[in-house]
Protein backbone atom coordinates (compact mmCIF):
# COMPACT_ATOMS: atom_id res chain seq x y z
CA UNK A 1 0.00 0.00 0.00
CA UNK A 2 1.77 3.33 -0.72
CA UNK A 3 0.95 6.32 1.16
CA UNK A 4 1.97 8.70 -0.67
CA UNK A 5 -0.29 7.72 -3.76
CA UNK A 6 -1.44 10.86 -6.16
CA UNK A 7 -4.48 11.94 -5.09
CA UNK A 8 -4.78 10.51 -1.18
CA UNK A 9 -5.41 13.25 1.33
CA UNK A 10 -1.55 12.32 3.07
CA UNK A 11 -0.11 13.19 -0.46
CA UNK A 12 -2.46 16.31 -0.61
CA UNK A 13 -1.32 17.11 2.83
CA UNK A 14 2.60 16.81 2.02
CA UNK A 15 2.08 18.65 -1.11
CA UNK A 16 0.46 21.61 0.92
CA UNK A 17 3.31 21.83 3.40
CA UNK A 18 5.45 21.80 0.58
CA UNK A 19 4.51 24.70 -1.19
CA UNK A 20 3.93 26.86 1.96
CA UNK A 21 7.42 26.15 3.10
CA UNK A 22 8.81 27.13 -0.74
CA UNK A 23 6.55 30.03 -0.49
CA UNK A 24 7.48 31.23 3.12
CA UNK A 25 11.04 31.16 2.40
CA UNK A 26 10.81 33.15 -0.68
CA UNK A 27 9.34 35.88 0.98
CA UNK A 28 11.40 36.03 4.67
CA UNK A 29 11.81 39.83 5.47
CA UNK A 30 9.89 40.73 8.12
CA UNK A 31 8.61 43.89 8.99
CA UNK A 32 10.30 45.62 12.46
CA UNK A 33 13.98 44.13 11.08
CA UNK A 34 16.84 46.73 9.74
CA UNK A 35 18.20 47.70 6.78
CA UNK A 36 21.27 45.19 7.74
CA UNK A 37 18.92 42.71 8.27
CA UNK A 38 17.75 43.03 4.87
CA UNK A 39 20.91 42.79 3.41
CA UNK A 40 21.97 39.49 4.94
CA UNK A 41 18.66 38.03 4.02
CA UNK A 42 19.02 39.50 0.12
CA UNK A 43 21.91 40.89 -0.50
CA UNK A 44 22.04 44.72 -1.30
CA UNK A 45 19.11 45.94 -2.32
CA UNK A 46 18.20 46.68 -6.14
CA UNK A 47 17.50 50.82 -5.45
CA UNK A 48 17.51 52.04 -9.33
CA UNK A 49 16.99 55.24 -11.01
CA UNK A 50 13.12 53.86 -11.31
CA UNK A 51 12.94 53.06 -7.99
CA UNK A 52 14.21 56.28 -6.50
CA UNK A 53 11.56 57.96 -8.73
CA UNK A 54 8.88 55.38 -7.21
CA UNK A 55 10.12 56.35 -3.98
CA UNK A 56 9.73 60.45 -4.58
CA UNK A 57 6.30 60.09 -6.04
CA UNK A 58 4.84 57.44 -3.81
CA UNK A 59 6.55 56.74 -0.93
CA UNK A 60 5.48 54.00 2.01
CA UNK A 61 6.12 56.89 4.39
CA UNK A 62 6.90 60.41 3.15
CA UNK A 63 10.74 61.38 4.53
CA UNK A 64 11.68 57.76 5.28
CA UNK A 65 14.84 55.78 3.61
CA UNK A 66 13.08 52.99 1.01
CA UNK A 67 15.17 50.41 -0.30
CA UNK A 68 13.83 47.66 -2.79
CA UNK A 69 15.13 44.28 -3.12
CA UNK A 70 14.11 41.43 -5.31
CA UNK A 71 13.88 37.80 -4.36
CA UNK A 72 12.85 34.67 -6.02
CA UNK A 73 10.02 36.48 -8.31
CA UNK A 74 8.87 38.84 -5.64
CA UNK A 75 9.64 42.68 -4.75
CA UNK A 76 10.02 44.19 -1.43
CA UNK A 77 10.04 47.78 -0.91
CA UNK A 78 10.78 48.84 2.68
CA UNK A 79 10.56 52.10 4.58
CA UNK A 80 13.40 53.07 7.67
CA UNK A 81 13.02 56.06 9.00
CA UNK A 82 16.06 56.09 10.32
CA UNK A 83 19.69 54.14 9.02
CA UNK A 84 19.75 51.30 11.67
CA UNK A 85 16.08 51.52 12.52
CA UNK A 86 13.28 48.71 11.52
CA UNK A 87 11.22 49.09 8.18
CA UNK A 88 8.05 50.68 9.95
CA UNK A 89 5.95 49.68 6.15
CA UNK A 90 6.48 47.41 3.55
CA UNK A 91 4.93 45.71 0.22
CA UNK A 92 5.44 42.73 -1.16
CA UNK A 93 4.22 42.20 -4.89
CA UNK A 94 5.72 39.74 -7.33
CA UNK A 95 7.79 41.01 -10.33
CA UNK A 96 6.65 41.28 -13.59
CA UNK A 97 8.34 37.84 -15.44
CA UNK A 98 5.93 35.49 -17.22
CA UNK A 99 3.90 34.67 -13.84
CA UNK A 100 0.76 35.37 -12.93
CA UNK A 101 1.37 38.29 -10.17
CA UNK A 102 -1.86 38.21 -8.24
CA UNK A 103 -1.28 37.21 -4.74
CA UNK A 104 -3.25 33.76 -3.99
CA UNK A 105 -4.43 32.72 -0.49
CA UNK A 106 -1.64 30.94 0.50
CA UNK A 107 1.12 33.08 -0.40
CA UNK A 108 -0.89 36.00 1.70
CA UNK A 109 -0.40 33.34 4.50
CA UNK A 110 2.95 32.67 3.85
CA UNK A 111 3.78 36.39 4.42
CA UNK A 112 0.95 36.37 7.51
CA UNK A 113 2.75 33.80 8.67
CA UNK A 114 6.67 35.23 8.55
CA UNK A 115 5.32 38.17 10.02
CA UNK A 116 3.78 37.08 13.22
CA UNK A 117 6.54 37.43 16.23
CA UNK A 118 6.16 34.32 18.97
CA UNK A 119 3.11 35.37 20.85
CA UNK A 120 1.18 37.80 18.31
CA UNK A 121 -1.28 36.24 16.29
CA UNK A 122 -3.14 38.30 13.08
CA UNK A 123 -7.24 38.97 13.69
CA UNK A 124 -9.18 40.00 10.07
CA UNK A 125 -10.39 43.83 10.72
CA UNK A 126 -13.01 46.06 9.07
CA UNK A 127 -10.90 48.24 5.99
CA UNK A 128 -9.76 51.09 7.11
CA UNK A 129 -7.63 53.21 4.42
CA UNK A 130 -6.12 56.14 6.67
CA UNK A 131 -5.58 58.65 3.44
CA UNK A 132 -9.43 58.36 3.05
CA UNK A 133 -11.39 61.04 4.95
CA UNK A 134 -14.71 60.83 6.15
CA UNK A 135 -17.48 59.47 8.48
CA UNK A 136 -18.68 56.21 10.36
CA UNK A 137 -21.00 55.74 6.84
CA UNK A 138 -18.71 57.03 4.29
CA UNK A 139 -15.75 54.29 6.03
CA UNK A 140 -18.62 51.71 5.84
CA UNK A 141 -19.11 51.87 1.95
CA UNK A 142 -15.36 52.54 1.33
CA UNK A 143 -15.38 48.98 3.15
CA UNK A 144 -18.17 47.40 0.96
CA UNK A 145 -16.60 48.69 -1.96
CA UNK A 146 -12.37 47.60 -0.94
CA UNK A 147 -14.03 44.23 -0.29
CA UNK A 148 -15.79 43.98 -3.97
CA UNK A 149 -12.28 44.58 -5.47
CA UNK A 150 -10.19 42.51 -3.18
CA UNK A 151 -8.71 44.67 -0.65
CA UNK A 152 -8.85 42.99 2.82
CA UNK A 153 -6.90 44.25 6.51
CA UNK A 154 -6.07 42.10 9.41
CA UNK A 155 -4.66 43.62 12.67
CA UNK A 156 -1.82 41.65 14.61
CA UNK A 157 -2.24 41.87 18.37
CA UNK A 158 0.51 44.51 18.94
CA UNK A 159 -1.14 46.70 16.14
CA UNK A 160 0.34 46.10 12.89
CA UNK A 161 -1.34 45.98 9.95
CA UNK A 162 -1.47 43.43 6.90
CA UNK A 163 -3.32 44.99 3.95
CA UNK A 164 -4.22 43.04 1.25
CA UNK A 165 -4.37 45.53 -1.81
CA UNK A 166 -6.50 44.31 -4.91
CA UNK A 167 -4.76 40.83 -4.71
CA UNK A 168 -1.58 42.32 -6.07
CA UNK A 169 0.25 44.07 -2.82
CA UNK A 170 0.59 43.00 0.67
CA UNK A 171 1.55 45.81 2.68
CA UNK A 172 2.68 45.83 6.05
CA UNK A 173 3.20 48.26 8.91
CA UNK A 174 3.85 48.82 12.31
CA UNK A 175 1.74 51.11 14.23
CA UNK A 176 4.84 53.51 14.25
CA UNK A 177 4.04 54.34 10.56
CA UNK A 178 1.09 55.41 11.06
CA UNK A 179 1.83 57.52 14.38
CA UNK A 180 4.83 59.44 12.21
CA UNK A 181 2.55 60.12 9.65
CA UNK A 182 -0.58 61.24 12.01
CA UNK A 183 1.91 63.83 14.00
CA UNK A 184 3.61 64.93 10.29
CA UNK A 185 0.13 65.94 9.55
CA UNK A 186 0.40 67.76 12.79
CA UNK A 187 3.01 69.57 12.27
CA UNK A 188 2.39 70.72 8.97
CA UNK A 189 -1.14 72.08 10.40
CA UNK A 190 0.59 73.97 12.96
CA UNK A 191 3.48 75.54 10.50
CA UNK A 192 0.57 76.32 8.00
CA UNK A 193 -1.34 78.25 11.13
CA UNK A 194 1.32 79.94 11.92
CA UNK A 195 2.56 81.19 8.78
CA UNK A 196 -1.70 83.49 9.13
CA UNK A 197 -0.65 87.27 9.14
CA UNK A 198 -2.37 88.91 11.88
CA UNK A 199 -4.35 90.90 9.81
Amino acid sequence: MRIFQLGSPLFAAWLTALVLFSVRSSVDARLGETAIQFVDRYGAPKDTAATKVMDKNYPLVEGAIHHTYEYQGWKIRAAFLQLDGPAIRMDYSKLWNDQNIQIKDYELQSIASANTPEGTTWKKIMYNNPALPGNALTKLSQAYFAGAIGERMWQRTDGAILWLRSNLIVRLELSAARQYEEQLKISRDQKARASVPQF
